[in-house]
């Protein structure tokens, strides 16, 4: 059992005290502080031109500009409000005058969009108004002589340095006259009664001294802020140099892909067109011949590969969304690979839902359909079989492309859609990658408000889907969808499968697998 000396005391939030306040009265007043300066400095911002937001430096002066004129203004008629009450009325309408003038300053510098008119305009009211103060305040022996000492300062805040020691010049001969003056035994008048005079003096230094703080915070707050997004703009710039290098790097390795896909059609090429020349049995020129052509359609899928990439990267490709049957796009699709599942000993299976019409650009389309599929063929082993299927699905239509090949590991799914990006898996039958094949499949997916995915397992093949907006029924159709619904996938066709030797179709008696469902890639 702990006895009450070896107890802690309990310490309330409401019994911390700050010197002589409690801590929540603390708190409480540093909030309104913090919102009464944000307030403050949100409406005088609001005279600086939105043009100045591109030069930051501009826009700093043009912030030390305006809230030293309100800063100004509001000293002014603090002063001039004080001086009416021990009746100084010379000094009251000094201030009071060079107070509007302070408050005219932020509306220069929108109107006029210049920086250095209303800072040069505040600095020659500040030296006019003390110089008048001084004169009428008794010269050296008043305080207004100690404001002219800050003029200077207030020009290289406000104006820059060349321009302020031109005003400190001015200053500076402003003051000598009145020393020259006081050396001659010259006393300037003091307007108010003398009575008043040590009260005049300690508001004179008494303000002093808060306007050159607050003077200080405005611009160490202006300074700050200028620093800050001088470092956001160096982050920036190391991360596009990162870019920039990442970039470099892919270009440099993609062109060296490139020139090897190149060359290796090209050796074929001038190989067969050699051989070609002194050829005499007519089997081996039709053989060199196929080896040259197929060997120009390798060189002719690379080049176009590059075109596309550079297009969709320029953002000159321009989708037409039209009505586009997906059944109609999957045949053709089909039909464009058959002669490369056939070469392979390749199945194609085919499952199509009737009724499926996708909101797509059909070139587009076709384009992503022929390289999923190409690919799927590409990366099984001969022998195998490609799963090709079509099913609705919550607005949307898709097609999955599903093939029995060596599967991508978790490392490669992660890159697997960037540009020159060649995955571990290699074609099984000597097949070229260039690397671009599924970043334009993506892009031009994207660009029809689509998406493709993939789920794939090491050794156990992959899924690539396709998904595409749905075409919206006309209202007239409506009637006829009640009645006949569109398939699900509980209520989808079973597959066909084509055999390539023969190219027929027929369904196949006990194929009842169904397809993996896929997830969105990382």
């Amino acid at each position: 059992m702990v006895s009450n000396e070896q107890k802690g005391p309990l310490i309330s939030d409401r019994s911390v005290r700050h010197g002589n306040f409690p801590l929540s009265d603390v708190r409480f007043l540093d909030h309104c502080y913090t919102l009464l300066s944000q307030t403050f400095v949100r409406l005088v911002d609001r005279s600086i031109p939105a043009e100045f937001a591109s030069d930051p430096e501009r826009a700093r002066h043009a912030r030390l500009v305006t809230r030293f004129g309100w800063l100004g203004a509001i000293f002014g008629a603090i002063y001039a409000v004080a001086y009416f009450l021990i009746h100084h009325r010379g000094g009251a309408g000094v201030v009071l005058v060079c107070s509007c003038c302070f408050a005219t300053a932020p509306f220069l510098l929108r109107w006029r969009k210049s920086v250095e008119l209303a800072g040069n305009f505040l600095c020659l009211i500040l030296l006019l108004g003390f110089s008048t103060l001084c004169a009428i305040e008794g010269g050296l022996a008043g305080h207004a002589i100690a404001w002219l000492v800050s003029v200077p300062l207030c020009a290289l805040l406000l104006v820059g340095l060349k321009p302020a020691g031109r005003w400190a010049v001015l200053s500076f001969a402003v003051a000598a006259i009145l020393v020259g003056l006081d050396l001659r035994g010259i006393k300037l008048p003091t307007t108010y009664d003398p009575k008043w005079n040590t009260l005049v003096s300690a508001t004179g230094y008494l303000g002093l001294i808060l306007f050159m703080f607050i003077l200080g915070v405005i611009f160490e707050s202006s300074r700050a802020r200028a620093t800050a997004n001088m470092q956001n703009a160096l982050r920036e710039l190391a991360s596009s140099n990162d870019q920039l290098k990442q970039l470099n790097q892919e270009k440099n390795e993609f062109l060296g892909m490139a020139a090897h896909d190149l060359k290796n059609p090209l050796t074929v090429v001038i190989g067969s067109a050699e051989l070609l020349s002194i050829a005499k049995d007519p089997a081996q020129s039709v053989r060199l011949g196929n080896n040259i052509v197929q060997a120009a359609k390798r060189m002719h899928d690379l080049i176009t590969n590059l075109l596309d990439a550079n297009a969709i990267e320029q953002g000159r490709f321009m989708s037409q969304l039209v009505q586009c049957d997906l059944r109609a796009m999957v045949e053709e699709t089909v039909a464009h690979n058959l002669d490369s599942a056939t070469r392979k000993q390749i199945v194609l299976r085919v499952g199509l839902c009737e009724g499926l019409w996708a909101k797509a650009d059909r070139a587009a389309t076709v384009q992503i359909l022929d390289n999923l599929v190409s690919n799927a063929i590409k990366y099984s082993p001969p022998n195998t079989t490609v799963h090709i299927h079509t099913m609705p699905e919550d607005g949307k239509v898709l097609v999955a492309v599903r093939d029995e090949g060596p599967g991508i590991s978790v490392e490669d799914l992660k890159k697997m859609f960037r540009q020159y990006t060649r995955l571990t898996a290699r074609p099984t039958g000597g097949e070229s990658s260039t690397g671009l094949g599924l970043s334009i499949v993506k892009k031009l997916a994207e660009a029809m408000s689509g998406s493709v995915q993939c789920h794939s397992q090491l050794g156990s093949g992959s899924t690539f889907t396709l998904r595409l907006p749905v075409w919206p029924h006309p209202v007239i159709q409506q009637a006829t969808l009640a009645k006949t619904a569109l398939p699900t996938v509980a209520t989808a066709p079973p597959l066909a499968e084509i055999d390539c030797s023969s190219a027929k179709t027929r369904v196949p008696p006990a194929f009842a697998k169904p397809l993996p469902r896929t997830h969105a890639r990382n």
